[in-house]
């Protein structure tokens, strides 16, 4: 169960559901003629955000997905291709992604330190660079005041001659995050250039965000936009492209464009488990009680609550004191109430058992045997079940439609054995366990028709393993009844004999 709700995520509790949203990559460009290769730079799991399911769409296009392996690497890359391409194209690729209830510790961003340019190496842009570096350490303390500093600088209206040198006219967000990595590499800081998106649900395209993460002195990392100085990236941010050369390549095309649509919805918790779970590979996942058949799920649904239901029968016994007719016989009316609701049970049950014990009184006369009795008596409560539902049908009454619910041979057995009691020891103690009956049942109902308890037994059947064990041990237990100590309250007096 531990196991369930730490890694696998499964919930404690019914009808929770987690952010969920669907992002499409809309890819559009013209084709020169002959053969066409597209590859575009997708993401993977993340640390607050996981994948359910992707999927890329064309017409007349090969699809490559990433391989499944590369769910949890950093660079990962879809490839469409044509072998005649001319015109216009158009591509998507569809990817839901989801809030984890908890961030995940995955592996790091990189492994290795991204490679510096070669044209910042040469004049005049290494003195340029020189300059701006020289100038960020004199004004910062540690590695996140100087990222700071810099982005600070390029943010100014009116930018130093270096910045506006290195920038010349290609003065984008994402040309500017790319020389504000390279102004850190050369400083020797590790960063990494990210294109992300904000998952905000808009009407509207938008282009994806460059962001620069940098690594701190304690080995952490810093986020930052690349056009605020401020650390920190709006939650939540799905990271596109982490790695590689570039977003989008095309061969055999130009004039490439991409835009991206968000839309955002929410979804049972637990249907996002099993995906993921799926998706990840999970073994241990598929030994659930979710993965049988409908039909067989339903059953379960009800045969997991009987050990509930036996534990409460224990308490009312053992501990209370409360007399029933029959050990387990208030389950089996607690299964026919969760189908009729517990006031219409209770009425259709004293209707059938009341009328079946005028007519057991009459069979008694004719001195039939066990077996033979038993059988009229079954035969009886059939008659009366059906004369219910056609007198209800008639009159419109609505209750009476749910008689056929109730096990016909356990009311047959209940009226024989009452029948057997009123002659034994009278009707006071027929009374007695009835009413017994009906209590024990009452409890039962509200137990086993918890929705809550339902969910949590059916989704962590593991836990009934805790009630055998409450079962155990009150089995142990020898002492006083709730209802005796009334019974010896006169042995506690002081003038008792």
């Amino acid at each position: 169960m531990t196991y369930k709700r730490v890694v696998l995520g499964e919930p404690f509790l019914p009808k929770q559901t987690v952010p969920v949203w669907v992002i499409e990559a809309d890819i559009r460009f013209e084709a020169k003629g002959g053969p066409a290769k597209v590859s575009l730079a997708v993401p993977g799991d993340q640390t607050s955000l996981g994948l359910l399911s992707e999927e890329g769409i064309s017409l007349g296009y090969g699809f490559t997905p990433a391989e499944d392996q590369q769910v949890n690497t950093l660079h990962r890359q879809v490839v469409w291709a044509r072998a005649d391409a001319e015109g216009k194209q158009r591509l998507f690729y569809r990817v839901v992604a989801y809030q984890k209830l908890r961030p995940q510790n995955l592996r790091d961003f990189t492994t290795q330190t991204p490679p510096r340019d070669p044209d910042y190496e040469e004049e005049p842009l290494i003195t340029a660079v020189k300059a701006i570096v020289e100038d960020a350490r004199e004004h910062s303390a540690d590695t996140e005041s100087f990222t700071s500093y810099v982005i600070g600088q390029f943010s100014q209206k009116e930018p130093s001659q270096n910045i506006r040198f290195i920038l010349r006219d290609k003065d984008s967000i994402l040309n500017r995050a790319r020389v504000i990595q390279q102004i850190l590499l050369a400083a020797d800081i590790e960063v990494h250039l990210v294109r992300g998106l904000h998952l905000e649900e808009s009407h509207k395209l938008q282009s994806s965000i460059p962001a620069l993460l940098v690594r701190k002195a304690d080995k952490q990392w810093a986020a930052f936009l690349a056009d605020k100085p401020q650390p920190g990236i709006p939650s939540p941010f799905l990271a596109w492209q982490r790695g590689g050369e570039s977003l989008i390549s095309i061969d055999g095309g130009e004039n490439a464009s991409i835009r991206f649509s968000v839309m955002r919805d929410r979804r049972p918790l637990m249907e996002v488990v099993k995906d993921s779970a799926k998706r990840a590979g999970n073994r241990f996942a598929e030994f659930s009680i979710y993965n049988l058949p409908i039909d067989q799920q339903n059953a379960f649904r009800m045969l997991l609550m009987i050990p509930l239901g036996a534990l409460i029968i224990v308490i009312l016994r053992n501990l209370v004191g409360i007399k029933t007719s029959g050990t387990f016989m208030p389950i089996l009316l607690t299964m026919a109430f969760l189908q009729t609701q517990l006031i219409t049970g209770l009425v259709i049950f004293l209707l059938v058992v009341g009328s079946g014990l005028l007519v057991r009184s009459y069979l008694s006369r004719l001195d039939l045997l066990l077996v033979p009795r038993i059988s009229a008596v079954v035969i009886v409560v059939i008659g009366i079940m059906a004369s219910v539902s056609i007198i209800g049908h008639m009159l419109h009454l609505e209750f009476a439609r749910s008689i056929t619910l109730f096990p016909t041979i356990i009311l047959a057995w209940t009226v024989e054995r009452l029948s057997v009691l009123w002659e034994e020891d009278g009707g006071k103690e027929v009374a007695i366990q009835t009413g017994g009956s009906l209590l024990a049942a009452t409890f039962c109902y509200f137990v086993m028709g918890s929705r809550v308890l339902q969910y949590m037994v059916f989704t962590f059947p593991e836990l009934l393993f805790i009630v055998l064990a409450i079962i155990l041990l009150l089995g142990q237990y020898t002492g006083y009844r709730l209802s005796e100590l009334r019974r010896f309250s006169p042995l506690s007096k002081e003038d008792a004999p």
